[in-house]
């Protein structure tokens, strides 16, 4: 008889996350699947997702700005880059905790989320794909921080 609860003779494998710290730029593969990408850029930083046709319908990530302590408003000090790659469609909004602030959100042309200097540590974005476009739902301290942009900042 099938138990309807997990015990002691269950198994659910290693659910450890799957981290990667980044200080400069990196071309993500498909090993990258399923990570967290936590960037503490030491210059101005690109995160370049890998080419639709090298990985399959599913590939996911979240990458997370971080400065490796306790994080401040407009604080990272560097900008971070995230690359869709040129004309790829992107489908996506990022909000942000900005009292009445409007997020941003994804349009024609838009190859890069495009974060300031004056981004915050903690802000993230959650990215997948269907195999023929990206999506992207994230949040941010202030959107206009983190703006999808048509070229890296």
């Amino acid at each position: 008889m099938r138990s309807d609860y997990l015990n002691s003779n269950s198994s659910v494998g290693n659910f450890d996350l799957k981290i990667k710290k980044v200080t400069a730029d990196i071309t993500l593969t498909d090993a990258d699947s399923g990570s967290i990408i936590m960037v503490n850029p030491t210059a101005t930083t690109e995160v370049d997702l890998p080419a639709l046709s090298s990985i399959s319908s599913g590939w996911n990530c979240k990458i997370v700005l971080t400065e490796d302590t306790d994080g401040a408003d407009a604080g990272m000090g560097q900008k971070v880059n995230i690359d869709f790659g040129s004309g790829n469609d992107v489908v996506g909004l990022i909000g942000d905790a900005v009292d009445g602030g409007v997020g941003q959100h994804a349009v024609d042309n838009d190859d890069y989320i495009a974060c300031t200097a004056n981004a915050s540590a903690g802000d993230m974005f959650d990215i997948f794909t269907d195999g023929a476009r990206w999506y992207v739902h994230g949040l941010s301290k202030d959107a206009s921080e983190t703006p999808f942009a048509s070229a890296a900042g």
